[in-house]
């Protein structure tokens, strides 16, 4: 892997403006590089993304184009925000160009696209890194680390949910996602994406899954608004996934997602029902309060994810050390969301290779 020729600092351009671009420019700007382009079909987007990021003498251009980003040899990275079809299309450029390339989930819109984009990045030497950002919650790292250590013994079953109400965001913020050519798919693909890679991170790998729609609700949306996954592991532990857009609560309506999950083992059992803390029940002895039996709240501070993948994709850079979330990595969960959306259409099992 080749590393930036300017060492400090690292110069990014940042190609879509939107709710996850004006993140990842944020995060950029915390971590020192220099945000030197813009790039959006909306200029005006792409100015508010410039003018967000304040003064100061850094050099900053705006336009509508990627390949005028692409073109200036100054840029030693780009973050690709995109609607999910158009993922591949600019990491390839941006490949051939000689960036490095951190990119929004998923790593794209199919299988195909998905593997020209890892042979693009090989082929320059440069680092393809997917901006997957479970992977760096410290909440989940540490549900792992109690997994793996065998606190709860081995695990049986996995129960997570993704309940959103985000009707008006997409219409109003990401109308894009309303189109399933664009977006790929919808509550599975954008959703599942996350929470599959999750449960590989804790649990292990995926062997099969079985998926079902659920009637369509919010009308809007081209694709599926609410989907459910039945999956084995490779292990043979079990896990359910549901995925909505449309869950209203006093907790959704106000703009928050809720995210629970629920692990059990034959020692105990493991749950998340808020953004920082686990419930944790262990008949292991180190567990335990002399002879009784008693639940933890292990307290873990929240931190900024976006912050954390930066950080990871720049130290990457730097070094040309692969990523942990390296596109060749998050190809898998990829494949996975779309097995469920062929179990949809097939109302059969998929296995996956």
């Amino acid at each position: 892997m080749k590393s930036a020729t300017v060492e400090k600092p690292l110069h990014v351009a940042i190609i879509g403006c939107g709710w996850a671009g004006t993140r990842h420019a944020q995060a950029f700007a915390e971590c020192g590089a220099e945000v030197r382009w813009a790039v959006d079909v909306n200029l005006a987007r792409a100015e508010a993304l410039n003018a967000s990021l304040g003064g100061g003498p850094r050099e900053m251009h705006v336009t509508i184009d990627y390949r005028e980003a692409l073109a200036d040899p100054k840029v030693d990275a780009v973050d690709v925000c995109l609607p999910h079809n158009l993922h591949a299309l600019v990491s390839v450029a941006a490949a051939k160009a000689g960036k490095h390339i951190l990119c929004e989930k998923p790593i794209a819109a199919t299988l195909v696209q998905a593997d020209q984009m890892i042979e693009a990045a090989e082929q320059a030497g440069v680092i393809l890194m997917v901006a997957e950002n479970e992977c760096f919650n410290p909440l989940w790292r540490k549900v792992r680390d109690l997994v793996q250590d065998g606190v709860i013994g081995r695990p049986a079953l996995l129960q997570v949910t993704r309940q959103c109400y985000l009707t008006r965001s997409f219409i109003e913020e990401r109308p894009w996602f309303l189109n399933a050519e664009a977006a790929a798919g919808g509550a599975m693909m954008a959703g599942g994406v996350h929470d599959f890679e999750r449960a590989r991170m804790i649990i292990g790998e995926i062997e099969s899954v079985y998926a079902l729609r659920a009637p369509q609700r919010f009308i809007e949306m081209e694709g599926d608004d609410t989907s459910v996954a039945l999956v084995r592991f490779r292990d043979g532990a079990v896990g359910t996934f549901v995925l909505t857009f449309i869950m209203k609560s006093l907790t959704t309506a106000a703009g928050s997602e809720v995210h629970t999950l629920r692990i059990d083992g034959e020692l105990g059992s493991i749950v998340v029902e808020d953004r920082n803390i686990i419930r944790l029940f262990s008949e292991r002895d180190d567990f335990r309060l002399g002879e009784t039996l008693i639940q933890h709240q292990i307290y873990v501070p929240e931190k900024n994810t976006f912050l954390l993948e930066v950080e990871h994709f720049i130290q990457s850079v730097r070094t040309g050390t692969p990523p942990i979330t390296s596109g060749r990595s998050q190809r898998r969960p990829l494949e996975i969301v779309l097995a469920a959306y062929q179990s949809m259409r097939s109302g059969q099992p998929v296995r996956l290779s």
